[in-house]
């Protein structure tokens, strides 16, 4: 089989199980090659060193990187259209202390509108809330489906408004936003592309991420300014949201006067090998209380959490060691 048609067959293949990434990670023979879905990463294949690097020259050819580079970092993209695919690929390779090659191939997917809640009622907490504008702040482990729940509350929004969105790397195909990907050596970073965002007047605004103060400001100032704005930050519960926000030098009194929700996700194994998100929604008063009793705030985001899991538990959805796994989020 030429290396074309190897490379295909894996991206099909990877399509079909909605992996996210595929990784070429260096082995004792060879390269094993993984597939990953959520937080779960499965060996597709093992394959000696000669055929590994044809694979990895491959995708690194027509990602547009240099080939005769092995050590340092590279990233490249690729529009993959042949047969029945048509995809767009984010890669990054990197070199081990050995010298040998590591790639990770990003699969950008369209937009499944087929999201499974373990609690329906907060997604529609959550909705209820979206007339209200404002900043929506989402937190929660690398692929617990963050962006994609962002796209699909923006996708409620679409029909009668105008959706920016500011990611780095883009991780969704979605025609109805216009989307800005940050680029570092082209000096679009997240607060030259927010800046200029705002001039375009969008409705609504997704942020990838908030980094840093500069950005959180930028997002406090376009929710004030009467935007929807929906954001992802680095945080492992509802009230490490508002932590995270306040460390990065945000205001308490201007978070809270712009603030709409906070949300904390995970995706959690069903008993049919399906993935429903479990969320943490903190809304109107319950959000009042992270900054004035944020003890009392964060015993009940967790007691509701956790009472969602059980009622999943009970009706057999997930198993009891899932629901003791993830009682904590």
């Amino acid at each position: 089989m030429v290396i074309a048609d190897q490379a295909y067959r894996f991206l099909e293949q990877a399509v079909a199980r909605h992996d996210h990434d595929l990784f070429f990670k260096p082995g004792a023979k060879g390269w094993l090659i993984y597939g990953r879905q959520a937080a779960q990463n499965r060996l597709l294949q093992e394959v000696d060193r000669e055929q590994g690097q044809a694979l990895i020259n491959y995708f690194k050819f027509n990602g547009q990187m240099d080939l005769s580079e092995h050590r340092r970092p590279q990233i490249g993209a690729w529009h993959f259209h042949q047969h029945a695919l048509n995809l767009d690929l984010r890669l990054a390779a990197v070199a081990d202390f050995q010298n040998r090659e590591c790639l990770v191939i990003r699969l950008l997917h369209e937009l499944d509108q087929a999201i499974r809640f373990v609690a329906p009622q907060r997604f529609d907490q959550l909705c209820a809330c979206l007339p209200r504008r404002g900043l929506f702040l989402f937190a929660g482990p690398t692929g617990s489906g963050k962006t994609t729940l962002l796209y699909s509350l923006a996708h409620q929004l679409s029909q009668n408004q105008v959706i920016l969105a500011i990611e780095d790397p883009t991780e969704i195909n979605a025609p109805d936003v216009t989307q800005l990907q940050v680029n570092g050596l082209a000096q679009m970073d997240y607060p030259a592309l927010l800046k200029i965002s705002l001039r375009l007047r969008p409705d609504v605004l997704i942020i990838g991420e908030i980094r840093d103060q500069e950005t959180a400001l930028i997002a406090l100032q376009a929710a004030l300014s009467g935007h929807t704005v929906l954001a992802t930050v680095h945080a492992r519960s509802c009230a490490g949201i508002v932590e995270r926000l306040l460390d990065l030098g945000v205001g308490a009194a201007a978070l809270a006067n712009c603030l709409t929700a906070i949300c904390y996700q995970r995706l959690i194994p069903q008993n049919d090998s399906s993935l429903a998100v479990a969320l943490a929604v903190l809304t109107d008063q319950r959000l009042l209380d992270l900054f004035s009793r944020p003890a009392i705030s964060t015993t009940n985001e967790w007691e509701v959490w956790q009472n969602d899991l059980q009622q999943a538990r009970r009706a057999g959805r997930i198993s009891n060691a899932v629901c003791e796994k993830y009682a904590w989020g």
